[in-house]
């Protein structure tokens, strides 16, 4: 199923940013490991990474990847010819 957005990124699928979000609460983590820095304890390392992922998979689940995204400038409100 195609369906025409004026958008050219994938604000079409929000639940992709909500996901990513949720991803990037790791950032903090993969830095320390990344780094060699020993701040937070290894089992709440291990928790919050698992907990963030089985959130993220949560909202990947919901997503329909039968769509197929088309961008129509033409119904952008700013678009001029």
């Amino acid at each position: 199923m195609v369906i025409k957005t004026p958008h050219d990124g994938w604000d079409c699928v929000p639940e992709l940013k909500e996901a990513v979000d949720v991803l990037s609460y790791n950032d903090r983590l993969i830095y320390e490991i990344n780094n060699c820095v020993r701040v937070t304890p290894l089992h709440l390392i291990v928790q919050d990474l698992r907990d963030n992922l089985h959130e993220a998979l949560s909202i990947l689940e919901d997503i329909d990847c039968t769509k197929e995204f088309e961008t129509d400038l033409e119904m952008d409100p700013m678009f001029e010819e």
